[in-house]
């Protein structure tokens, strides 16, 4: 579904608006348009690219999935390429991407479906006072809403890997369900990096790089949103320590509970092997002192008895048992 907004002079102008119209507007002193297109909009972004003389590089990357966040120049517009996450409750992140081509007096933007684009139009709305800044204040409605996602996301995923952190330590683990889930935790503190990181490099060079001179009214906007983006990103890289922890600490647990078995199959073992030595000797078949008599066979078991307990006081005192 197309969004097609144009702002005249720090207000909205309602009614319909067809593209070529916004592509006239843009060059009106005091008027600010937006087109917001989804990725199976094609035959829109071909007429818009036509319209404002978009460069097909930069057509294609905006079609294309796999574009890490970066700013671009072309010869008449900057390309911007952002990511939005989500985080579920299990801590499954989901990706969302947005292209968004900058130019004087106009902004194009091409999403996912998923993208929270519905945000970002309720975030311009709520600062509509600054509309009269023209494409920038669009620019930074995108990219607080952007930062907000991943912040969202972040404090989310902190507290899952929290979760299974705790569940580690109880008393019956279950190791393979707890590694499983870490390393689906670290997939998605790995999409979070890629999307966190380059964040705050795109926001200082926009603000230098601008198509249109950035206000000095919105940089202390763009100051904010730049130290949220970067508390995201160091966020991110302490989650990523935080599940590789997770995982060698369960490994490490693992290797620990397997010596305890082994230490305790071993006292058991050596537990049985003294009666069993002591059985052998009496029952071999060479005539000993009280062979065949009562005496001897009460002797021989209060020694088996008696061996076997002393050692497993040994043992338990030593907690190998």
């Amino acid at each position: 579904m197309q969004t097609k907004r144009l702002y005249r002079e720090g207000k909205r102008v309602g009614g319909e608006h067809s593209l070529s119209s916004l592509a006239e507007h843009r060059a009106s002193e005091g008027c600010t348009a937006w087109v917001d297109l989804t990725l199976d909009e094609e035959g829109a972004l071909d007429e818009l690219a036509r319209l404002l003389d978009l460069h097909a590089l930069a057509v294609e990357d905006a079609r294309s999935r796999l574009e890490r966040p970066r700013l671009a120049r072309f010869d008449s517009h900057l390309l911007l390429t952002l990511s939005s996450s989500a985080c579920g409750e299990t801590g499954d992140v989901t990706i969302s991407r947005l292209t968004a081509f900058i130019l004087p007096g106009i902004l194009v933007t091409v999403h996912e479906p998923a993208f929270p684009i519905e945000d970002v139009t309720k975030r311009l709305d709520e600062n509509e006072e600054l509309s009269e800044f023209g494409v920038p204040w669009l620019v930074w409605g995108l990219l607080d809403v952007v930062v907000d996602s991943h912040t969202d996301s972040v404090e989310q995923l902190d507290e899952v890997i929290e979760a299974l952190s705790d569940g580690l330590f109880s008393d019956r683990p279950d190791t393979s369900e707890v590694q499983r889930r870490a390393f689906t935790l670290r997939r998605s503190v790995s999409k979070l990096r890629h999307a966190t990181l380059p964040l705050r490099e795109v926001i200082t060079l926009f603000i230098h790089q601008g198509e249109e001179k950035v206000a000095p009214e919105l940089h202390p906007y763009f100051a904010d949103v730049g130290d949220h983006a970067a508390l995201a990103a160091d966020w991110s890289e302490t989650l990523a320590e935080h599940v590789s922890t997770a995982i060698e600490t369960s490994i490490a647990l693992q290797g620990n509970k397997m010596n305890e078995i082994m230490k305790k199959v071993t006292g058991w073992a050596a537990i049985i092997t003294v009666p069993t030595a002591i059985t052998g000797f009496c029952g071999m078949n060479v005539d000993l002192p009280v062979h065949h008599e009562a005496g001897g066979l009460i002797a021989s078991v209060s020694l088996v008895i008696g061996s076997s307990v002393v050692l497993y006081i040994v043992f338990k005192k030593r907690d190998w048992l």
